[in-house]
């Protein structure tokens, strides 16, 4: 995913499934500095990833 699209799923007001190594994750926050993502897990944890390695599911549910 570019930083682009990572805003764009970021500020919308829908539900846009991302994944990160093919786990469900949600966005949150951008870091402005760098390409990098915090994400959080459905279980709580949070970690920062390269932009580059988030995935958007394309899939209709």
């Amino acid at each position: 995913m570019d930083m682009q699209r990572a805003h764009e799923i970021f500020e919308s007001p829908n539900y846009i499934v991302v994944t990160y190594e093919g786990t469900s994750v949600r966005i949150d926050r951008l870091f402005e500095s760098s390409p990098y993502a915090e994400i959080s897990y459905k279980n709580g944890a949070t970690t920062s990833v390269p932009v580059s390695e988030l995935h958007e599911d394309k899939a209709v549910h």
